[in-house]
């Protein structure tokens, strides 16, 4: 016969698998896949490569062959170079405004795959995506040299391939991701918005709920979900989603959907979490680098903290297990890694930081 002792227990767990089961069959995600904490944690102190003095918001960066490009968002000149090495800044360009090498709201820098002298500049607002030169900005040539506007949906976060397609995580009616082609025009939609619909009539603000970091490699998509512990990996030739890797806690989107004007919008509520707020996967080392929160939007006094700042980074291998944390002596919002991986460049408000994670061997 069962102890009372184990029955209870029994009782417990199976109160616990039906409540999580119920919990999952809400959205549209498969082959659920937990990321256990990782039994490695090792601190990291940073270096002040880019200070105050030269930036005063900073919303995004990437690095562009041996240099960093940056968007801040309240100088004269959005975008701005530096040295990746020494901090130094080496040109700014792109005032505010519609012309060809203006911008209203650049909001993504994207990496040439073909060419590690080119990078692309989007614009949320305009839905411009804008091709620039490194070789032609050093030489105070601004002019892009090629733009494309997408007309179908709004692309949020983009990637590129080699084949000049482009994947994108979007403001949506449907589809977990938009797939266009070299001249922006929509091809195929993959996947679906995760939240099962009674009512499609919110799908757009269900897909703002759900947005994410996206990131291409070896013809695989992988989300990292902005609201959620969660990273999605799909596949590009079935359009299939492969796996959905959650933890070490778990929770899901949560936000309400309110009216704004005549139209509705999807906003943030008490139970709303920072999850995954980035991803970069380093080719040398295959592993991924997921930039971790997990704090509420709102404290208790419902005050918004700054959530999307933190200091945690989960390396995780290409089977989806969690090998290392790193906990930063620092704030980010978002990371990049060194193709050596020795370095991890991290950004705050108005500063960039170096984090040497491997050693160099000189």
């Amino acid at each position: 016969m069962i102890s009372k002792k184990n029955l209870v227990i029994f009782i417990f767990l199976l109160s616990a698998l039906i409540s999580c089961s119920n919990e999952f069959s809400k959205y549209n995600y498969v082959s659920y896949k937990k990321l256990e904490n990782p039994r490695k944690a090792k601190k990291l102190s940073s270096v002040i490569l880019v200070n105050k003095e030269k930036i005063n918001l900073l919303s995004n960066f990437n690095i562009v062959d041996k240099y960093i490009v940056t968007i801040d968002m309240k100088s004269d000149k959005l975008i701005k170079i530096f040295n990746n090495e020494t901090g130094k800044l080496l040109k700014s360009f792109g005032r505010k405004g519609q012309g060809p090498s203006e911008f209203i709201g650049a909001s993504d820098i994207i990496r040439d795959p073909n060419d590690e002298n080119m990078f692309w500049i989007y614009d949320l607002t305009t839905t411009l995506i804008k091709k620039f030169s490194l070789k032609n900005v050093f030489n105070d040539n601004f002019k892009p040299i090629k733009i494309i506007k997408f007309t179908d949906e709004i692309p949020v976060q983009i990637v590129m391939t080699k084949n000049n397609h482009m994947y994108a995580t979007a403001i949506t009616t449907r589809g977990r991701i938009l797939e266009y082609d070299e001249k922006g025009r929509l091809i195929r939609r993959i996947g679906k918005i995760p939240l099962k619909f009674k009512n499609r009539r919110f799908a757009k603000q269900h897909s703002h709920g759900f947005l994410g970091d996206i990131l291409y490699l070896k013809n695989k998509l992988y989300i990292a979900t902005k609201y959620g512990s969660l990273i999605e990996n799909y596949d590009i030739k079935s359009g299939k989603l492969i796996a959905t890797y959650y933890g070490p806690d778990l929770f899901f989107p949560e936000y309400n959907i309110v009216p704004a004007g005549i139209y509705y919008t999807m906003t943030p509520n008490k139970k709303t979490r920072w999850g995954y707020v980035g991803i970069s996967h380093n080719k040398k080392t295959d592993k991924f680098f997921l930039l971790y929160s997990g704090r509420y939007f709102f404290d208790k006094e419902g005050i918004p903290v700054e959530g999307s700042y933190t200091n945690t980074i989960y390396i995780m291998n290409n089977k989806g297990e969690l090998e290392e944390e790193l906990i930063l002596d620092k704030k980010v919002h978002k990371i990049r890694v060194s193709e050596d991986s020795s370095t991890i460049y991290g950004a705050g408000s108005n500063e960039i930081l170096k984090f040497e994670y491997i050693k160099k061997s000189y």
